[in-house]
């Protein structure tokens, strides 16, 4: 695809090794595919997952939920690389158009870094990212804002706008600097950063809005991050379930009375969407499900739930909840 010389592209790769005792065996893998070119392969003849490249327990897990078509379009997808979009403002003009957000527009891959990100004026990220985001900042009603797992930013974007002030939390001092340079280069005026854990949060007072983008097994993204697959595991998931269920524990806490609380996650599995929303519903029976303010076809049992391979953009999901007064 670069046009990189063989020898180049196996040196560089065993180079970015490091010295592993594997390096040998890259070295002289490389090597002969370059000097024999690769040999004759039927996928008819492998299982799916393995001609896909994915982990077959997770494979078996969503053929057993998708049906074996579906989950192949889904493996498909997560291989196909993914578009480079945002929103852009006015530097997006005359771009192509997103699918579901009004203002959202692809860029060219071209291998030339955009100019209307360089030069200040955008923020890339997946159109099914700005779906959430939008739908909390509408419910946000120019209220207070509490938003966990902030960094590096692309989420506030949108929140800043809409409200009176937001309390942008992430427990990475790392992440919350990314998050500090976009909110320079963005201009957001009424975002305050924290650093601190979300299931401990710092603060006392109610907040009108408490967006929770969850930490997860990132199933829902895997076109963008392709490694992210392998490590997958059921012991990843449950430790990712526990980490949720107590962020949702301490945001419920922090929603104001008549607040509302917005949980996302780039997540395709059910532990950490529609069962996680169940077992919230069940500990906390105060608050009460709304619909988030998106596209129709995005959204089923007042929750977004996207799957990629239909809706051809990242699998997100959201739920939102009133706290009664």
């Amino acid at each position: 695809m670069l046009g990189t010389p063989a020898h180049a592209a196996v040196s560089a790769t065993v180079g970015a090794l490091g010295g592993h005792g594997a390096s040998g065996l890259v070295n002289a893998v490389l090597r002969r595919l370059a000097r024999e070119g690769e040999p004759p392969f039927d996928p008819g003849s492998e299982p799916p997952h393995r001609f896909l490249s994915h982990p077959e327990p997770l494979a078996a897990r969503w053929t057993l939920r998708y049906g074996a078509e579906s989950a192949r379009r889904l493996m498909e997808w997560n291989n196909a690389p993914p578009p480079l979009g945002g929103c852009l403002g006015t530097a997006g003009e005359g771009l192509e158009p997103g699918l579901w957000v009004p203002g959202y527009r692809y860029l060219p891959r071209n291998g030339t870094p955009p100019a209307v990100v360089t030069g200040g004026e955008g923020y890339l990220q997946d159109e099914g990212t700005v779906v959430a985001a939008r739908a909390a900042a509408e419910l946000a009603q120019g209220g207070s804002v509490l938003e966990v797992g902030a960094a590096p930013g692309g989420k506030t974007l949108h929140l800043d706008p809409r409200a009176r002030m937001v309390i942008s939390l992430d427990e990475s001092p790392a992440r919350m600097e990314r998050w500090r340079e976009n909110a320079a280069r963005l201009s957001l005026r009424r975002s305050l950063p924290v650093v601190a854990s979300g299931d401990r949060l710092p603060f006392s007072t109610g907040f009108d809005l408490v967006f929770v983008d969850a930490p997860c097994t990132n199933t829902g993204v895997y076109r963008r991050k392709p490694d992210a697959r392998w490590r997958w595991s059921e012991d990843l998931l449950s430790s990712c379930r526990e980490l949720q269920g107590r962020l949702l524990e301490a945001a419920a806490g922090a929603v104001s009375p008549g607040g509302v609380l917005f949980y996302s996650t780039c997540s395709l599995e059910p532990e950490e969407n529609r069962l996680r929303v169940g077992w919230f519903e069940e500990r906390f029976p105060g608050f009460v499900r709304i619909r988030p303010p998106a596209p129709d076809r995005l959204v089923s049992d007042d929750l977004i739930d996207i799957f990629p391979p239909d809706h051809r953009i990242d699998g997100i999901f959201a739920a939102a909840w009133r706290r009664g007064s």
